[in-house]
């Protein structure tokens, strides 16, 4: 099976643990008097509070052990990305730490269970309840690095763009300013979504739009940072942050700016295109954009320069902030790439 969504659960500090704990211990109270024995109505709320005690921690290690991301169901997309962010063999060795604390757990509350039952005095209950408490936090303190490695894990994992990897996905290229996001606020139904994503400071706009009647098809504005400089000038991060997204596109469209509002020249904005080009297999699509200010000039030289690169891609001239075009743009991949793919889809069954 393979996940498409990550969620990561609350993971407390071991210090919060260990507040939480005492909490819920000394919450429970004797229930209403009785005429029992004060030492058997003791005893009864110690083995209450043990229980309760032991079934808090229980779960809360297997709400970190299992609700964590395993990254290996993962979609291959999101393992690179979280791959990127923290060690794998860290992640991997302290989920396994938590998971087995349950097992050191479980032996603390036998022991503490038998002491207990067998006490003879309050004494004995109050010095078996002390020393169950005080094995519970030893077992938490060390839990502390793990728990704090993955209290941050979480709160990364947190900020990962909610991106459907399973729906044919549009992604946009491009400089900035060239009317990238106003492209995908063109084409996607409602206000795109804005998310964070790592490694740039920009954000990431994700759009969807329904297609066919029932099929869903998602368009990510690659954030400034990413594919709008060579993939020559790129560190190790940047290059594999980029590589996630070619588990993501099945049809590239590039977008260029022909006039010098965008602050790129034509020759920056067809080397970029031609990086793109080299290093991605995928289907791609080039936009001219802002023919409502360009000159003609402008936008065949842009033509003449494209075509330099590769003679045979799909050119489409528009205008995304009145979104002139943009519909015979998602025709197009409409007729050339999705109904292509889900005839395929259909042929496999």
């Amino acid at each position: 099976m393979v996940i498409n969504v990550i969620r990561a659960p609350h993971v407390p500090t071991s210090e919060e643990l260990w507040n939480a704990v005492v909490g819920v211990y000394f919450s429970l109270q004797a229930r209403n008097p009785s005429i029992e024995p004060g030492i058997d109505r003791l005893r009864r709320l110690e083995l209450r509070r043990v229980r309760e005690t032991r079934k808090y921690l229980i779960d809360t290690f297997r709400d970190i052990a299992l609700g964590m991301p395993f990254l290996d169901s993962l979609h291959p997309f999101y393992r690179e990305l979280i791959e990127l962010m923290i060690d794998r063999t860290v992640y991997k060795h302290s989920l396994a730490k938590v998971g087995h604390a349950t097992k050191a757990l479980s032996s603390i509350y036998r022991d503490t269970i038998l002491s207990i039952r067998s006490a003879t005095t309050n004494y004995d209950i109050i010095r078996a309840r002390k020393k169950f408490l005080s094995r519970v936090r030893d077992l938490i303190m060390d839990l502390k690095p793990e728990l704090d490695f993955l209290k941050g894990a979480a709160v990364r994992l947190d900020k990962l763009p909610n991106i459907e990897p399973g729906l044919f996905t549009i992604v946009v290229s491009g400089m900035p300013n060239v009317g990238k996001s106003s492209f995908v606020r063109c084409v996607s139904s409602g206000r795109p979504r804005v998310a964070e994503y790592p490694f740039t400071t920009k954000e990431l706009h994700v759009g969807h739009f329904t297609v066919l009647n029932d099929v869903k098809i998602q368009v990510i504005d690659t954030p400034g940072g990413l594919l709008d400089r060579p993939l020559s000038e790129r560190n190790k991060i940047e290059l594999q942050a980029i590589l996630a997204l070619k588990y993501l596109a099945k049809v590239i469209v590039f977008i260029l700016d022909p006039t010098s509002h965008s602050g790129y020249s034509l020759t920056e904005q067809i080397n970029l295109l031609r990086e793109i080009r080299s290093g991605f297999s995928t289907p791609t699509l080039v936009l001219i954009n802002k023919i409502d200010i360009a000159t003609e000039n402008e936008v065949d030289a842009a033509l003449s320069n494209i075509t330099v690169i590769d003679g045979s891609i799909p050119i489409f001239k528009v205008s995304t902030i009145n979104c002139s075009g943009c519909k015979v743009v998602i025709d197009h991949i409409v007729d050339n790439y999705v109904i292509p793919m889900l005839k395929e889809s259909l042929s496999r069954q």
